[in-house]
């Protein structure tokens, strides 16, 4: 149920550089860390003194950041707007060496702020910043443009969808059309209400949450699970699927596998801070893994390692190879 540090190692080295593009929705994401202390005279809610600020990726962006962190090559294919918050992204990618050549600049719709507001290491309110819905002609063209160009050069395509606009219909048009072309492998982070965009995937990666309103049908025991995965799989004509179940691990339903009884993973999660932005960790650390020849199971693996690893850091975070492989090593000395 566990790669052992040898053969980690193995498959960390064969992601080094690998190529993966990333098409999504892209966003900052603003945290305010402060201590609370009293009740505001105006209104019965606390108030948060903010001591300490910090701007991360978020979204499809994240998902970017991750395959960098892992030593694999982002190409990253989505909208911002020369603001403020586009400026700071841009800042964001640069520092982390990942390309910008596949934003399109969108001047229709401001850049997608996520504000988190945090207190005594508790997350209490979330402030959001965006626009959603198709984009214009102009910018679909672009976005169609530069994932022509990004795949000609990936080994697979990372599908980030958070239901903002990037994701729609002409251009999943293109990804099934282009990957079937290449025969390159597309995997998703669905939202439920674009089920119908997905169709013909080679995997997707639902938490329980997002399986179950995706199957229309509950998804939490192993029965429920490998039933809601079954009618998935059925429906959207998917080779597989990742199912992440928190506490319980995973749950793959593999090409060569029995989809009766998907191979149920557990979790390698020591403490858990923050589960903010594990989902792109692991379809990351999956996609990069598939990228560099290695197995769905091979693949499921490292990525539930590499989510146990993520969870433990506080706020949107990445891992690193140096990470996982000491991940590795305390699980064998232990």
């Amino acid at each position: 149920m566990r790669l052992d540090r040898a053969q980690a190692e193995s498959l960390l080295r064969r992601m080094d550089g690998r190529k993966v593009a990333v098409l999504g929705d892209v966003m900052l994401d603003e945290y305010l860390f402060g201590e609370v202390s009293r009740i505001s005279p105006e209104a019965p809610v606390p108030i948060v003194r903010v001591v300490r600020e910090q701007a991360v990726l978020g979204g499809a962006a994240n998902v970017a950041a991750n395959l960098k962190a892992l030593g694999a090559e982002p190409l990253l294919i989505g909208t911002l707007q020369k603001d403020v918050a586009g400026d700071r992204l841009l800042g964001l990618l640069g520092r982390l060496g990942i390309s910008i050549s596949g934003l399109v600049l969108d001047a229709s719709r401001p850049t997608i702020i996520k504000t988190r507001v945090v207190g005594q290491q508790q997350q209490m309110l979330r402030i959001d910043r965006e626009e959603s819905g198709p984009p214009e002609a102009a910018v679909l063209m672009g976005l169609r443009t530069r994932l022509e160009q990004a795949l000609g050069e990936a080994s697979a395509l990372i599908v980030s969808d958070y239901a903002k606009g990037v994701v729609n219909g002409p251009v999943m048009d293109s990804v099934r059309s282009i990957c079937a072309a290449k025969g390159l492998p597309w995997i998703v982070d669905p939202k439920p209400a674009h089920k119908a965009l997905y169709q013909g995937a080679t995997l997707m990666t639902p938490n329980t949450k997002e399986a179950s309103e995706l199957a229309q049908r509950p998804a939490k025991s192993d029965a429920e699970v490998a039933d809601a995965g079954r009618a998935i799989l059925a429906e959207l004509g998917l080779r597989g699927l990742l199912v992440t179940r928190s506490e319980r691990g995973m749950a793959l339903f593999a090409p060569d596998g029995d989809h009766a009884a998907p191979w149920m993973v557990p979790t390698e999660a020591r403490e858990v801070f923050d589960v903010s932005g594990a989902g792109d960790t692991v379809i990351a650390a999956f996609s990069a893994a598939i990228a560099a020849g290695a197995d769905w199971r091979e693949a499921a693996m490292l990525a539930n390692a590499a989510a146990g690893v993520v969870v433990a850091k506080v706020g949107t975070a990445t891992v690193t190879p140096a990470e996982l492989l000491a991940h590795y090593h305390e699980q064998e000395a232990n």
